[in-house]
């Protein structure tokens, strides 16, 4: 296997940081190059399954191809924590129990009106955790 660094288009890295689907490509024709780009494109397994088609090996645990001088499972790495930041969470009761409605009502409207109609928030858990840890997890959340 070549043990040349495989060039990724610069410009795509830097304008993708501005668009919400960021969207990599290869600079050449060169099989490394299309990994990369499947690689932070679809993630590090879609890489390894077309490399096996041209007979290249690539490790999960060793380094095998460089993309601009990065390790191609980090350039994965980052593609996929980019999605999971982008995923969103929807949060709904799931009944009509009066502990999961002031769950909700503390997602909507704050800690303080849940305070004020059961007085210690410690008794209350919403997903089996404190409310209050489940509001800082979930306050950004569609309900």
């Amino acid at each position: 296997m070549k043990k040349q660094l495989v060039m990724l288009s610069l410009a795509c890295i830097s304008f993708g940081s501005l668009a919400s689907n960021p969207h990599y490509f290869s600079a050449d024709n060169r099989i490394e190059s299309k990994l990369c780009s499947l690689s932070a494109n679809e993630g590090f397994t879609a890489a390894r399954k077309e490399a096996a088609k041209h007979g290249i090996s690539m490790s999960r645990f060793s380094k095998s191809i460089l993309c601009n001088g990065t390790d191609i499972r980090e350039i994965a790495k980052k593609a996929q924590s980019q999605e999971v930041a982008k995923a969103a969470i929807e949060v709904f009761a799931k009944n009509e129990q009066k502990e999961t409605q002031l769950c909700i009502t503390a997602l909507k409207k704050g800690l303080t009106p849940v305070r004020e109609k059961i007085g210690n928030l410690n008794t209350l858990k919403c997903n089996g955790e404190a409310v209050t840890d489940f509001v800082k997890r979930y306050q950004n959340a569609a309900i």
